[in-house]
């Protein structure tokens, strides 16, 4: 009990300092406002009216069509949707104050209209108050869909990349080159059944080549979880026939090391580009999991440096000393001293994962249906004249997201490191 009062007393002063500075509560207050847009727009700007009445029945196609897109529920016949909803027949409707999808495309004006251009609308209702892209989408319902975009990317790849680097950063450094002591049995099941795993997992799957990404997720889960198996009986196996065969010490922290500066070695750009021309339908989350693996690279150098010091402290000795196992003594010690470093690590890698998705974006790379920041910026490409609207309000919308993480980290930097 006085252990957890130790530990909130810990996070309450940190949490007193972060508020004591300014731009810190600033940043908080503006990652609180991104998160607002982001879950409220699809009730902002959406081409399905908040409300239509059909013979002489009310409905409501946009709530209805977020059941309908989580599978829960189906089209009536008589509200079965279609590309412009004020031409169904009705006895009244109501659309919401932008009645567009980010995907929406305004066949009346097309080619880029701008803001302040003169625009072929049936009423100021329909007026695209940020202009529209080259394709006739609407540039507002992109920019507020795009935050969302934005920040669901940006928690994938940051995910990603906290997982791996966290789980091979904490094992170089907690067990660094001495501490992992591994039975020669398991070390022979490991090998002996690698390459059969190494083949299931990138052979087959590409042979079903109409199958979902959960139906592949699920057959590399069942394949990894036979391989496990495979080696735990093996390895009682050998272990039971030849009892003297001896241990193995494994440099873990050499190995993992330098399979890193190998991958730090080349440009991430380079190696993101390389690892997405693999795939066959390159989707943006795919693209942002790339960006997460790669990046996970750095965040491991990161996380071994801090358990590192962690190690050495006497609580974890004296856990030693007690008998601890190695996974109490990593999660219930290790990890939790060495959490503050890792959430002001997240807030950078947040900012540097939004301006990544933006960089592919304007490339070219990732979903053509999905609409990002970076895809809006996109249009400009090939472009003999720049239509503002598309740089300035995407560009500042990056730029404000990435100045937020900037400053949330600072703060939480600076409330962590004071004493």
């Amino acid at each position: 009990m006085k252990k957890r009062q130790g530990i909130n007393s810990y996070w309450r002063n940190v949490w007193q300092r972060f508020r004591a500075r300014s731009a810190g509560r600033l940043a908080l207050r503006s990652l609180l406002v991104f998160v607002l847009i982001a879950l409220i727009s699809p009730f902002v700007a959406n081409e399905r009216p908040w409300y239509i009445k059909v013979d002489g029945k009310s409905y409501s196609p946009l709530l209805h069509g977020i059941l309908v897109d989580l599978g829960v529920a189906r089209w009536p016949e008589v509200l079965f949707p279609t590309e412009d909803w004020a031409e169904k027949t009705h006895q009244g409707i109501a659309f919401t104050l932008i009645p567009y999808s980010p995907g929406s495309i305004d066949h009346k004006n097309l080619n880029a209209r701008g803001p302040f251009e003169r625009q072929r609308v049936e009423s100021w209702r329909f007026w695209h108050w940020l202009g529209t892209d080259k394709t006739g989408r609407d540039v507002a319902a992109g920019m507020l869909h795009g935050t969302r975009m934005a920040l669901w990317l940006g928690c994938i790849m940051v995910g990603i990349a906290i997982l791996m680097g966290l789980f091979l950063g904490g094992i170089a450094g907690y067990f660094g080159d001495q501490g992992l002591i591994v039975p020669k049995s398991r070390i022979w099941a490991i090998l002996l059944f690698l390459p059969f795993l190494l083949f299931y997992l990138a052979y087959l799957p590409g042979v079903a080549e109409g199958a979902s990404a959960w139906t592949r997720g699920s057959q590399a889960l069942f394949y990894l979880v036979v391989y496990l198996i495979l080696v735990f009986l093996l390895d009682r196996l050998l272990f039971l026939l030849l009892p003297k065969l001896g241990h193995y010490v494994v440099p873990l922290d050499t190995l993992l090391m330098r399979l890193l500066e190998v991958v730090d070695a080349i440009p991430s750009i380079i190696l993101v580009l390389a690892l997405i021309a693999t795939l066959q339908q390159p989707t943006t989350t795919y693209m942002m999991v790339v960006v997460g693996i790669v990046s996970s690279a750095s965040v491991a150098r990161f996380v071994r440096a801090e358990f590192l010091k962690v190690r050495q402290q006497t609580y974890m000795e004296a856990g030693r000393a007690l008998g601890f196992t190695h996974l109490r003594l990593l999660f219930r010690h290790a990890l939790p001293n060495a959490l503050g470093p890792l959430l002001v690590l997240l807030s950078f890698s947040m900012a540097t994962a939004i301006v990544t998705e933006s960089t592919l974006s304007i490339l070219g790379i990732g979903s053509p249906d999905r609409v990002t920041w970076g895809s809006i910026l996109g249009e400009l490409r090939g472009q003999h004249q720049i239509e503002w609207w598309l740089a300035l309000f995407p560009g500042l919308a990056i730029f404000f997201t990435v100045l937020t993480f900037k400053y949330l980290s600072e703060g939480l930097s600076e409330a962590l490191g004071e004493k």
